[in-house]
């Protein structure tokens, strides 16, 4: 499958959820859309000016923890599938 859209999005906050101890039990990553208008731009492709968008997920994984930090850019591509592919 190829990629249908890519955004450009950077990272608002992260938010670490504790447990009593202290240990990380999840992460709270929001982002907002970004815009470019240099010619070939990612965000060009589906927002002629100012796009709007935002995406928020909570990471549970511990291998991922501390990886995404606000400030930080991201390409976000969405490719079409199926409701059964894995």
């Amino acid at each position: 499958m190829s990629v249908n859209l890519r955004l450009k999005m950077v990272v608002n906050t992260v938010a670490r959820n504790c447990d009593n101890n202290g240990d990380i039990q999840s992460e709270d990553i929001s982002l907002s859309a970004v815009y470019s208008d240099k010619e070939g731009a990612a965000n060009k492709q589906w927002a002629k000016w100012t796009p709007s968008g935002q995406l928020k997920f909570q990471v549970n994984n511990s291998g991922a923890f501390g990886k995404v930090f606000p400030g930080q850019f991201y390409f976000i591509d969405l490719i079409s599938t199926d409701k059964d592919s894995p």
